[in-house]
Parts: C-alpha cells; sequence; structure tokens
C-alpha cells in the first residue's frame, strides 16, 4: 500500500468507526471495516488490519507500514488511524462482533488483561520480538508470565519539568524530596513565579500526583491490592496520607491559581513552564518534546531540565520506582487467521523498533524503550533521552498511570473524585470511601 493509501485510511477512521458502532447497534449486520474494500479478520480482504492511535509518534507506525508495504507488497498491512476520542469502545464493540483489527493498539494494564482474559489476544512468543525491550516496559502487557503486546512508541515517565532560568532567578535547587517542593512555594509566590504548572480541566495530568505519593509511601503493594480488586484496599493509610499531601500543596498555594481551567492540549500549562511564569511541572516526560517543538530557543538554552518524582521521607517505597506509561502497545487478535497473524508478527519483527524506527523516535525528542536506543542516545550526546533510559533501568517497578492500570469504569471514577480532592471540594476520607464503592461494584 502507497504512502497515499496509508494517510487516507487515517482521514476516514473516523467514519469506519462510526459505522461500526451503528452497526454493532443494529439488527445484527455485520460491521465492515477498512478502506477501499479491505476487511477485517473474517472478511473478503488480502491486506492485514492494523489499528494506530494518532499521537506524537504515530508518523513512525505510518512509516513502518509504509516500509513492509514496499518491501512486501504480496503480504499488505493497511494501517486505520484513530483519534483518542472515543477509541476504546470502538475496539470493544469490534471485538466484541469478532471483527476486530489483526493488530490493535492498546495501553496494556487492566483493559488489555480484560481481552486477554476473553480470548481476544494471542501471546507473542518471538524473541527477537520481546527480548529488544527493557524488561520494565513489558511489565504491564505481560499476564500469567506471557507477553500480550509489543512497545510501539516512547517511554513516558513521570518526571519533573523545571525552568532552571527561574531557579538561578530565586537562588533555588529543585526538590529532591517532597517536603523540599512544599519549601518552595513560597519561595517562588515571593517573586510572582507559579510553583507548578497544573492543566486541571483535563483531569488526567493530577493523576501522577497520587500515584507517586502512594507509591513512595506505601509502596507499589498498596497499588496493586486496588488493582486486584482486594476489598477496601484505598483504605490504605498510604492513600489518605497522599491525598492529605496533595490538599496541602494546594492549600499552600502550590498551583498556578487558574489550574483547574486549563486544558492540557492546549499547551497552555506548557507554555507557563517555557515562558518563566510557572518553575515546575510533574508530567510525562513526552511534554519535553511537545515544548521542544513549540519553544525551541528555550530548549536549546539549556533552560529546560528535569528531575525525577522526589522522595517522601519515612515512606516505604523506592524512590527509584517510576508512575507513567510505559509505552503503548500493539496486540495480536487471536481471532485473525493464521495467514494474517504470520504477516503482523513479521511486520513487528522486522519494522517495528528496528535502527530507522528508534531513530524517528529519537529524531521527535522522545525515548523508545528497547536495548539498543542507548547506542543512538550516546551518539546524539541527548542528555534528557539519556537521563530518561536511566532512570527506566534503574526502576525497580514501573507503575502504569492509574487511570490506564484500572478498568475504565473505575478510572472515571477516579479522576472525578481526585479532582475534587484537588479542588478541596471532598476530603481524603470521602474519597477512600468513594472508591472502594468501585472495588464493591466489582
Amino acid at each position: 500500500m502507497s504512502s497515499t493509501i496509508a494517510r487516507r485510511v487515517r482521514a476516514t477512521a473516523a467514519v469506519v468507526g462510526v459505522a461500526l458502532a451503528l452497526a454493532a447497534c443494529g439488527s445484527g449486520t455485520t460491521p465492515q471495516l477498512g478502506d477501499g474494500g479491505t476487511a477485517a479478520p473474517g472478511g473478503s480482504g488480502d491486506a492485514a488490519i492494523v489499528w494506530g492511535l494518532e499521537g506524537g509518534q504515530s508518523e513512525s507506525y505510518l512509516a513502518a507500514v509504509d516500509r513492509w508495504n514496499e518491501e512486501h507488497p504480496d503480504r499488505p498491512i493497511e494501517l486505520q488511524m484513530f483519534g483518542n476520542q472515543g477509541y476504546k469502545d470502538k475496539l470493544r464493540i469490534a471485538l466484541g462482533a469478532g471483527q476486530g483489527p489483526d493488530l490493535m493498539f492498546s495501553w496494556g494494564g487492566a483493559a488489555l488483561k480484560t481481552y486477554v482474559d476473553a480470548g481476544y489476544v494471542e501471546p507473542i512468543e518471538d524473541p527477537a520480538i520481546t527480548d529488544r525491550y527493557l524488561p520494565s516496559v513489558l511489565d504491564t502487557v505481560t499476564f500469567d508470565g506471557k507477553v500480550y503486546g509489543a512497545a510501539i512508541n516512547n517511554i513516558q515517565p513521570v518526571v519533573i519539568l523545571y525552568n532552571d532560568a527561574v531557579f538561578r532567578q530565586v537562588g533555588a535547587e529543585p526538590p529532591t524530596t517532597w517536603d523540599e517542593l512544599l519549601d518552595l512555594v513560597p519561595v517562588f509566590e515571593e517573586e510572582g513565579i507559579a510553583p507548578i504548572a497544573l492543566a486541571g480541566q483535563s483531569k488526567w495530568p493530577q493523576l501522577p500526583y497520587l500515584g507517586y505519593l502512594v507509591d513512595r509511601i506505601g509502596g507499589p503493594e498498596v497499588f496493586d491490592a486496588i488493582v486486584a480488586n482486594e476489598p477496601d484496599a484505598w483504605s490504605h493509610p498510604a492513600v489518605t496520607q497522599a491525598l492529605t499531601e496533595i490538599q496541602a500543596l494546594v492549600e499552600a498555594g502550590g498551583f498556578v491559581d487558574d489550574y483547574a481551567s486549563i486544558a492540557y492540549e492546549t499547551g497552555a500549562a506548557d507554555a507557563l513552564l517555557y515562558t518563566g511564569r510557572a518553575a515546575m511541572m510533574v508530567v510525562l516526560s513526552q511534554a519535553y518534546s511537545n515544548i521542544k517543538t513549540a519553544a525551541p530557543d528555550f530548549v536549546e538554552s539549556g533552560d529546560l531540565k528535569a528531575v525525577p518524582f522526589p522522595a517522601y521521607d519515612g515512606g516505604a517505597g523506592d524512590p527509584a520506582n517510576l508512575v507513567g506509561n510505559p509505552s503503548n502497545f500493539w496486540s495480536v487478535n487471536a481471532s485473525a487467521s493464521d495467514e494474517h497473524k504470520e504477516t503482523v508478527l513479521a511486520f513487528l519483527a522486522e519494522q517495528v523498533m528496528n535502527e530507522e524506527y528508534i531513530g524517528e523516535i529519537l529524531d521527535r525528542s522522545a525515548v523508545p524503550g528497547v536495548t539498543t536506543a542507548r547506542d543512538q542516545i550516546t551518539e546524539r550526546e541527548d542528555t534528557f533521552a539519556e537521563m530518561v533510559v536511566d532512570l527506566t533501568e534503574a526502576a525497580p517497578h514501573f507503575q502504569l498511570s492509574w487511570d490506564q492500570a484500572i478498568s475504565p469504569s473505575q478510572a472515571e471514577q477516579l479522576t472525578t473524585h481526585l479532582d475534587r480532592v484537588f479542588l478541596l471540594q471532598t476530603t481524603p476520607e470521602e474519597f477512600v470511601s468513594a472508591m472502594n464503592a468501585t472495588l464493591d461494584a466489582k
């Protein structure tokens, strides 16, 4: 398939998703996927179907498919690109109807485990694919010792990005402990600088505070119990203490005044950091790439720097643990034909995370979680990428973002109730009670 066709499929994917949903709700009509008559698994088309999601690294998906189709015209792959909104529902409906793609985009975690348990996803057993990844990257797609996803983009641990020029202005150093972070709040406020930029309207940027603090205070076992739906798992003291610390930061004036009205997708939070109106931002490392695109001179100056999320004095968790997104993944549909399974597995082995693919991701100031990335990083003298790899390799535990690690229904409740915590509209105890109810519902 030519690059033109691959990109045309991207433009039609939203229409395909709507048609799929309508067909699933109709009188039993089988939804047909694909552009130009190419069918999904079980259909009459010859192309293997791959679903991807638009994002910062999705150009590499397109390029990899184009390279594959050029080299294997007798085994074509059709890439269909979707926007994030509604994608999970589209995938769930398609799999339930037996019309899912041969290779599906996923985040790993609880949602993927649901598909694995339902028999929708097949393990990837080719070491040529699995052995290339850093071990912590595959944790979120490994169930009962089997790997069910191949990482396709960059590792994104949550870090503290900070404006070094602002820190120099006030004579401060980046925090290494939570207490040091709290102590910095009045220092920046006295200079009229917001200590931390936060896109509260988007809600998900608030999750790392809870994820990291619970881990730092109580260790990863606390959230493991939540994921396992153990009764009253949210009642662990580490959760209540983490929520109390979050509200203390809010009450101290730790965030920009209008944080609740800032959507991350607008770039406004990033702009607060690179214009010097905010000193720090706790965010997925992908934000570094976003800021480099929006403010290349600022990054070129060396004033955009990063440090890990701080340790918590007296906490049980290892301060080297990470929270974030180890990657997004492609998983193989168990219902795909043998021919299509062979095609997509060969595609993963040959074109995904080869040297060219790795270089494309690094060109976007992002870091793929593969063992061979360090060679290219060293050649480029990319200090930020090197730090991300160092953190990932050293992490005893890399926790998938909580909204991806738990079920979608629980995740919706989590972001809603955590937002109320940030807005000081609910107490830690009320949050715990509300979230325990989601476990009861399971």
